[in-house]
């Protein structure tokens, strides 16, 4: 019985070691396609910009670029996911008012929401000065993307963002960014696999064409 017990920690071993092997490649497949994902799309996004310039406003245009920074976007997600997976990354802390990144991201989603000539949906933000220390990139990314979710599945009503700072339960000096909406919310479905990998409700997923079409339509 030892002898086979020792087998068996042989066999898992190498098994072990092989699915190592496989998600060090799969990591490294995601790197290279995420960063050569992003070579072309610098230069969409540079002379679509120098094209508005040149004939005016339009919307093909401004579809254009929205698109190019949504997939620049997602490439810089993939990275860091796979920054995450492998625990190398790092953050990059320091002082910002979280009033100008939050104002920043919401002038962005009124003109897409102009963009798609969405009369029916409507931000709301208070502005108020908030110092925080924190990594402003990936701040930035968290709220863009759940300011996102709440546009995609609100058709009518309002998104509200709000900031507050905590002081009970010993977390003073801790700031609460809340996005709340009149949409459809979650499905109860996902509820219990909400913070898990790749775990959606949107059937669009990530296709660039479909969401290039919703823009125009």
């Amino acid at each position: 019985m030892v002898e086979d017990l020792n087998q068996s920690n042989q066999q898992l071993l190498q098994i072990i070691e092989k699915l190592r092997a496989e998600n060090s490649k799969l990591q490294l497949f995601i790197n290279i396609a995420a960063h050569e994902l992003r070579t072309p799309i610098m230069p969409i996004i540079g002379y679509s910009e120098i094209l508005r310039e040149d004939i005016g406003e339009r919307k093909e245009i401004r579809v254009i670029i929205y698109n190019a920074k949504r997939l620049d976007q997602l490439a810089g997600n993939i990275l860091e996911g796979a920054k995450i997976e492998n625990q190398t990354l790092q953050l990059d802390k320091g002082e910002f008012n979280l009033k100008d990144i939050l104002t920043d991201i919401i002038d962005d989603y009124n003109n897409l929401l102009a963009i798609k000539e969405s009369k029916d949906v409507e931000l709301r933000y208070k502005p108020k000065d908030v110092l925080v220390v924190a990594d402003k990139f990936r701040v930035g990314s968290v709220v863009s993307n759940l300011l996102n979710n709440a546009i995609k599945f609100t058709t009518k009503g309002e998104i509200t963002i709000s900031t507050t700072e905590l002081n009970n339960n010993n977390r003073s000096g801790e700031i609460q960014v809340s996005i709340k909406d009149t949409g459809t919310g979650l499905s109860p479905a996902i509820i219990s696999n909400l913070f898990s990998k790749f775990v959606s409700t949107d059937s669009g997923g990530t296709n660039s064409s479909k969401a290039a079409k919703d823009l125009l339509d």
